[in-house]
């Protein structure tokens, strides 16, 4: 069942208000919804449009009645009121929802949602066509599996549905989980970041941070993503050098982490160099220091991204491992 997404607003053409795609499309994902189209109207356009037989419509509050009374005729008999927000019109074809644009967006969950089991995965760096291939692969034992990906600089997020009860985990949850468990991080809602935060929290250990190319996107993304990670910073800073070698990056990683008091410190260096972008970082502790070497394809703003979320999984990887030495 596709649906097409419509957003009729002069405003939102014009500039002078945004919709927040990126969070409609986690919504659409996590509810497993497939999106046919996606159309951004002017209000005059609603005027004498077809609609499909699944629709998603977002306007302004002051246009939805004019919007219902246009497509009248063409919506089902029953209909639905959602938190005094959002009306639902319904019929044996399927469905057309209209939404405030103003409207909190989690409102669509209360009508996207289903009723078979949900579970999610989140992993790194696997291809997307790649999680593809094995998902439909698992159709064969798991005939009503459904799923959606959202693919962002070397994470995907894996959003999955089949027959069963919530609350229990089933063999089919086990084949899906043992696909993706070398690759994984996180079953649920937590992002890098915060499970970054979590361990070294529990585990009561400091960190020091010395960026440069990563342009300082490692330490604002785990400051943004936990309100208390200053707790466990004891040095955050940017610093630029010449081509250092590996010793070089070695001594400043541990004079990082003498300096700073911290029981972990993090060096990261990287240059591009012809269309590549090459990516060193260092993790240490007072026994040893880690190098990690990577290079990513695509234009700089992509690679430093990913190489902002190869450091942190790489990080959470061996704080689950918990060898270090303090």
């Amino acid at each position: 069942m596709k649906h097409r997404i419509y957003i009729f607003s002069d405003k939102v053409l014009k500039g002078f208000s945004v919709f927040d795609f990126d969070k409609a499309i986690q919504i659409f994902a996590k509810t497993i919804t497939e999106i046919d189209s996606v159309e951004f109207l002017p209000i005059e356009k609603s005027k004498g449009l077809n609609l499909g037989n699944n629709n998603i419509i977002f306007s302004e509050n002051e246009n939805i009645d004019d919007l219902i009374i246009n497509f009248y005729s063409q919506l089902g008999q029953n209909k639905e009121i959602i938190d005094e927000q959002i009306v639902v019109f319904s019929s044996e074809k399927g469905k057309t929802i209209f939404m405030p644009l103003e409207s909190n967006l989690d409102l669509l969950y209360k009508v996207l949602k289903t009723d078979n089991k949900f579970c999610q995965f989140h992993v790194f760096g696997m291809n997307k066509n790649v999680i593809i291939e094995k998902l439909d692969n698992l159709k064969n034992e798991i005939p009503s599996l459904k799923f959606k990906i959202v693919e962002n600089n070397i994470l995907c997020d894996i959003y999955l549905s089949y027959s069963g009860e919530n609350d229990l985990i089933d063999d089919n949850l086990v084949k899906i989980a043992s696909v993706f468990k070398a690759n994984m991080y996180s079953e649920n809602e937590l992002n890098l970041e915060t499970i970054v935060y979590q361990l070294l929290k529990m585990k009561n250990l400091s960190i020091s941070i010395c960026e440069n190319v990563t342009q300082g996107k490692i330490l604002s993304a785990l400051l943004e993503n936990n309100n208390l990670f200053s707790s466990v910073l004891k040095t955050g800073k940017i610093e630029f050098y010449d081509k250092p070698d590996n010793n070089f990056l070695h001594n400043r990683s541990m004079k990082l982490l003498e300096e700073s008091g911290s029981d972990l410190a993090i060096v990261t260096y990287g240059e591009m160099v012809e269309d590549k972008f090459s990516f060193i970082f260092t993790l240490a502790d007072k026994k040893e220091v880690h190098f990690y070497k990577c290079n990513f394809s695509g234009n700089i703003n992509n690679s430093i991204e990913m190489a902002k979320n190869t450091l942190l999984y790489h990080l959470v990887k061996k704080l689950r491992q918990n060898d270090f030495a303090f």
